[in-house]
């Protein structure tokens, strides 16, 4: 099992012993996902939660005319889920799908409570994702009122450019919540301008 990206992102919050890791390795469950597969449905319950090793898969909703609104994307390193459905084990308002094949390890919500109780400070690590996810979520929120479409994408190549380069524009599109061809022109004119991206 490839653990150790894992391992590297825990640990960068805090220390785990060889026993706290084989525990987590006890119960963390590799999974490989082709490009177009789902982890998880909306409507029904999020069981696990996926810590990304390889790929890159996406989180969104389809809202009543028929459109999808992107609203997370995940590559190595990341943890994605439908967040709300996880924790509260309720049903899922999202649908979370792979945008490339990709390897996860998946975390069931049973194991992730038996960790927290063998391993009290893996609590500290997971409230600290949450509180820069939510910090990530309120500051788009404020970019998607008050900054034009075009800060909005030299904004997401600024924070996100290892994600910029590998997702189809469509999906940037989406999660910009513009249109693909509206994106092509900001492109066109930025390079235009000279901001030189690709």
């Amino acid at each position: 099992m490839k653990a150790d990206l894992l391992f590297e992102s825990i640990e960068k919050e805090i220390k785990l012993s060889e026993t706290d890791k084989e525990l987590i390795v006890s119960l963390v469950r590799e999974r490989k996902i082709k490009k177009g597969q789902f982890l998880s449905h909306e409507g029904a319950i999020s069981r696990c939660t996926n810590f990304v090793i390889e790929g890159s898969i996406r989180t969104y909703f389809i809202d009543l005319n028929g459109q999808e609104h992107i609203v997370q994307f995940a590559i190595e390193g990341w943890w994605i889920s439908d967040l709300n459905s996880f924790i509260m084990q309720v049903p899922a308002t999202f649908n979370v799908q792979a945008i490339e094949d990709s390897t996860v390890l998946e975390l069931a919500y049973e194991n992730l409570e038996l960790l927290y109780e063998k391993i009290p400070k893996l609590e500290r690590y997971f409230r600290i994702l949450t509180q820069r996810a939510f910090v990530a979520f309120q500051q788009r929120i404020i970019q998607n009122i008050s900054m034009t479409a075009e800060d909005r994408y030299l904004s997401f190549v600024k924070k996100y450019p290892k994600i910029e380069v590998r997702i189809p524009q469509r999906l940037v599109a989406s999660y910009l919540g513009i249109s693909p061809e509206f994106l092509s022109k900001i492109k066109k004119r930025l390079k235009e301008s000279k901001y030189n991206l690709k």
